[in-house]
């Protein structure tokens, strides 16, 4: 007969394992868990692909609003299927489903397979790369493929490291542009005394279509939105070098500081890529940082038959690549490059108790020396999957068939009567409106935009919106490599009959 004691013992035991059985390791019930719950979410998932025959439900955010005020965060467990029940109904069945080829508005492309297992992995090891005691291999599969965008780039001897997105990756060139001016320029220690303005206020130059993160970096900075200069662009959507040259010149005569220009590969709205050899040109004769905003163009590294379209790109100081938005990878996985390693010792800062300078000094590969965050996820593992299980050759050709669809998008929308192409197909974007005889801009902007809503609020397709010169109008993004001419027919005539929906609906109210 077992002792009241030893009874006593087993019994706490048991109580702590089923205490502790929802943590990740290696005890035999919470390996039995982890099973359970990766293969019940993964039918949830295989429930949303199957069942999702259009990329949105249409509910409204009052609605999802209500749903949401009636949820009260609960203290103790709750059943598992009432669970997986509830994330259907307010996540997986309104969630936009960018796979789909009706799905045609943001920079949101279908993820490979690849990716989808990387991520699997990284998120249950939770290797963060920020030090090298933390990650290991993780800090080598990383460096690798810095390495690798680098060389694609055409840069010698590259590093960098993965962040979060371009808005990040943005930040850090703006960073490099100020620290490096004031390092070089008026040694000025900006890290100890930071930003003066004693001798000018700093400018940095991009095109009037460059990315938001532009003046959102140059206010995080301390040095406020005005410190970005706007350069006008061509008919084309890319920067006006000669208009580049006159705004430097003119912030040197008001005794201002130019510290650097960024030049856009790949606009969000036009897809456009600014003349990159020829701001190089100008960056190098005034001695000023020269970033490339390659998020949205960078896929073009992957590509034997586009990647002419990046020529000058070699002469940047940085570059950002979003491999979240070309390489078909789940979000977030993107890139910071910089041609010179050095340059990142600027941002380099050393805590005894993470990564002391001896580290550095005896050669260990911290990414924190060189990075803005300090937790970071092991997102490059994605990346690395996808390259080792596809080859970059095949992921370059979905990118490719990318660049075709656009080509065939703007083709069908400039045959079509009804619609109004703005930009000729430089990348992805497409921007147009939807335009019957006998309006002027202001009923055509009344129009796109109700046309717009109605569809959202149909979820038939996804469609993005923008502005060009204060008129409305709507726009493709096309990342989705199974699409064909027909989708293509099909989203155009949703859009007309919603279209000719409201006009008739305007004549009769009239």
């Amino acid at each position: 007969m077992m002792p009241l004691l030893a009874k006593e013992n087993n019994q706490q035991k048991a109580n702590d394992s089923t205490k502790f059985s929802f943590l990740f390791n290696q005890e035999e019930e919470n390996v039995i868990n982890y099973k359970k719950g990766v293969i019940s979410a993964t039918k949830r998932i295989f429930k949303f692909l199957k069942r999702r025959k259009k990329p949105f439900s249409g509910i409204q955010h009052e609605k999802m609003r209500t749903v949401f005020e009636q949820i009260n965060i609960n203290k103790q467990p709750l059943d598992e299927q009432f669970v997986m029940d509830e994330l259907e109904s307010i996540y997986l069945d309104h969630a936009v489903a960018f796979h789909l080829p009706k799905y045609i508005a943001h920079l949101n492309c279908p993820v490979v397979i690849p990716s989808l297992i990387g991520e699997q992995i990284l998120s249950a090891v939770n290797s963060s790369l920020d030090t090298y005691d933390q990650s290991a291999g993780g800090t080598f599969i990383e460096q690798k493929l810095i390495d690798w965008t680098g060389k694609q780039i055409g840069f010698e001897t590259p590093d960098g490291v993965f962040t979060s997105g371009g808005t990040q990756s943005n930040l850090m060139a703006v960073l490099l542009m100020r620290d490096a001016f004031y390092h070089k320029r008026q040694q000025h220690d900006v890290t100890m005394k930071g930003v003066s303005q004693a001798k000018g206020r700093l400018k940095v130059f991009c095109s009037e279509c460059s990315h938001f993160s532009i003046k959102k970096s140059a206010a995080l900075l301390g040095l406020g939105e005005e410190a970005v200069v706007s350069i006008p662009v061509s008919d084309q959507f890319v920067m006006d070098t000669e208009a580049l040259e006159s705004a430097i010149l003119n912030e040197y005569i008001n005794g201002n500081c130019p510290i650097g220009v960024v030049a856009t590969a790949g606009t969000t709205d036009y897809g456009s890529i600014d003349p990159l050899n020829k701001i190089a040109t100008i960056a190098q004769r005034y001695q000023i940082w020269f970033h490339v905003d390659a998020a949205v163009g960078g896929g073009l590294l992957l590509s034997n038959k586009h990647q002419y379209l990046l020529a000058g790109i070699e002469k940047s100081d940085s570059v950002t690549v979003d491999y979240h938005k070309t390489y078909f990878q789940t979000v977030s996985c993107s890139g910071f490059v910089v041609k010179d390693p050095n340059a990142l010792n600027l941002i380099s800062h050393h805590a005894d108790y993470l990564n002391p300078k001896d580290h550095k000094d005896a050669g260990v590969p911290n990414q924190v020396d060189k990075s803005l965050q300090t937790t970071k996820r092991f997102d490059a593992l994605k990346l690395w999957m996808t390259f080792r299980l596809m080859g970059t050759e095949q992921l370059g050709s979905y990118y490719d068939q990318t660049l075709e669809l656009t080509k065939k998008a703007a083709t069908i929308i400039q045959n079509h009567h009804q619609f109004e192409l703005l930009n000729p197909p430089a990348l992805h974007s497409l921007v147009f409106r939807f335009k019957p005889e006998n309006m002027n801009d202001n009923q055509l902007n009344s129009l796109n935009i109700l046309l717009r809503k109605k569809l959202f609020a149909d979820g038939e397709a996804v469609v993005a919106g923008t502005k060009f010169k204060g008129n409305y109008y709507l726009k493709f993004t096309i990342l989705n490599p199974i699409m064909t001419e027909e989708n293509f027919e099909e989203i155009l005539s949703i859009l007309s009959r919603i279209g000719h929906q409201i006009v008739e609906e305007e004549k009769n109210i009239a």
